[in-house]
C-alpha cells in the first residue's frame, strides 16, 4: 500500500508541474545525472575485493545486478531471459526493485517487483551469495555461482515462469581500468563495473501453458555509481556478444548532445580481458529514420581484431515499460563472427 500511495503522490506532483509550470516533459533517466545529493563518487583508487563486492554498496546511489540469457527449449526455438536487481537511494532511503523478462521471437513477457528492507520483503548476503526479492530468488552455493534463479510473473496464479541452474567460475571481469568505468570523455562521470559473460545455464521454463527444458549461456554484469550519465547524454545502447564459446565482446555507445562516449571490451574465457576506447571501435547505426521507435539494425567494427559484424533485434517489441523505459532483448549477428546475445538500448 505504501507503493501504491507513493505513486499516486508522484503522479499528481508530476501532473501539477505540468498543468500549472507548463514545464516540459524531462525523461526519467535525468535522474542518473542528478548530481545534487551528496553519495560518494567512484575513484580509479578504490580495489574491488571478492565477494564483497556483491553486497550492496549503500554509500553510492545507484546499483544492479543484471544477468541475461540465450536459451535454446527442447524444441528448438530460442528465448530470451532477463532478471535484474536495482537499488537507487532518494535523500538516504534506499528503493530496491526487480525487473524479469521471458520472451521469444514473437512475444515479451515481463513483470516488477518492489522492496525495502524496511518491509521485510528483501534480503541480500554472501558467503554464500544470495538476492531474493518477494519470491524471486538468487541461491548461491558458494561465491556467487553455481546458483538456482527463480522467478515468474505473478505469485498466485503463474502464467509463466523460470527455473534456471547457473554454472561457471567465480572469475570476473573489471570493465575500465581495473573496475573504474568511465562514462563520459571530458567529465569526472564513472561507475565500479564487473562482468562473467561465461555462465553455462540448464532448467526450464513455463510457457504457453507447458514446461520446457531449456539450455544455453548467461552474462552476469554488476555495476554501481552515483552519476550514470551527464547532462549533455540522452541514453545508451549496450551490447552483449558471444563471439565464440571462449570469446565475448561488450560494447556500449553513450549518446550525447557534443559527443558520444564509446567503450569495449574483448573477455578471453581464460580470464583475460582487452579494453578499447572510441578510437578503436566503429559503432554505426543503420537504417533508423523514426526517432520514436528503438533501432533494429547496427554495425560494429574493431578493425584491429578483424571484427566486422551486423547486429540486428529478433523480436523488437522486447522494451521493460517500469519507470525508465529501455528496451532489453536478443540478437542475432553475422559477418567475421555469427551468434546471438542481448541489446539494451534507452533514451530513444
Amino acid at each position: 500500500m505504501k507503493f501504491i500511495l507513493t505513486g499516486i503522490l508522484l503522479l499528481l506532483v508530476a501532473c501539477s508541474e505540468v498543468n500549472l509550470e507548463k514545464k516540459a516533459y524531462v525523461s526519467p533517466l535525468h535522474r542518473l545525472a542528478d548530481k545534487t545529493q551528496n553519495y560518494e563518487k567512484p575513484s580509479i583508487n578504490n580495489k574491488i575485493n571478492f565477494p564483497d563486492a556483491h553486497t550492496p554498496k549503500k554509500t553510492y546511489r545507484h546499483e544492479w545486478w543484471y544477468i541475461t540469457a540465450n536459451l535454446l527449449t527442447e524444441n528448438g526455438d530460442n528465448l530470451a531471459v532477463q532478471w535484474t536487481l536495482f537499488r537507487t537511494a532518494i535523500n538516504g532511503k534506499h528503493w530496491y526493485f526487480s525487473h524479469a523478462a521471458l520472451g521469444d521471437e514473437k512475444q515479451h513477457l515481463s513483470a516488477f517487483r518492489n522492496a525495502r528492507e524496511e518491509l521485510g520483503n528483501l534480503e541480500i548476503s554472501i558467503n554464500p551469495f544470495s538476492a531474493s526479492i518477494d519470491d524471486w530468488i538468487w541461491q548461491s552455493s558458494s561465491d556467487l555461482l553455481p546458483a538456482n534463479l527463480h522467478f515468474s510473473d505473478s505469485k498466485d496464479d503463474k502464467k509463466w515462469q523460470v527455473e534456471l541452474e547457473l554454472k561457471g567460475a567465480n572469475q570476473f571481469y573489471l570493465q575500465g581500468e581495473q573496475g573504474y568505468n568511465k562514462k563520459h570523455a571530458d567529465l569526472d562521470i564513472a561507475s565500479h563495473y564487473y562482468s562473467q559473460p561465461f555462465i553455462e545455464v540448464n532448467g526450464r521454463v513455463f510457457l504457453d501453458g507447458k514446461w520446457l527444458n531449456v539450455e544455453g549461456n548467461a552474462w552476469f554484469d554488476r555495476e554501481w555509481g552515483s552519476q550514470m550519465l551527464a547532462s549533455d547524454q540522452q541514453g545508451w545502447d549496450w551490447f552483449s556478444l558471444r563471439l565464440k564459446s571462449e570469446l565475448a565482446l561488450m560494447v556500449y555507445r553513450i549518446r550525447s548532445d557534443n559527443t558520444d562516449f564509446i567503450y569495449a571490451s574483448l573477455m578471453h574465457k581464460n580470464g583475460d580481458i582487452e579494453t578499447f576506447t572510441q578510437d578503436d571501435v566503429n559503432l554505426i547505426l543503420l537504417n533508423h529514420n523514426d526517432k520514436n521507435t528503438y533501432p533494429n539494425h547496427f554495425k560494429i567494427e574493431i578493425k584491429s581484431h578483424e571484427i566486422d559484424i551486423d547486429v540486428k533485434t529478433i523480436n523488437k517489441d522486447q522494451i521493460m515499460r517500469f519507470g525508465i523505459e529501455y528496451f532489453e532483448g536478443m540478437v542475432s549477428f553475422n559477418g567475421s563472427h555469427q551468434g546471438i546475445g542481448f541489446l539494451e538500448m534507452t533514451g530513444y
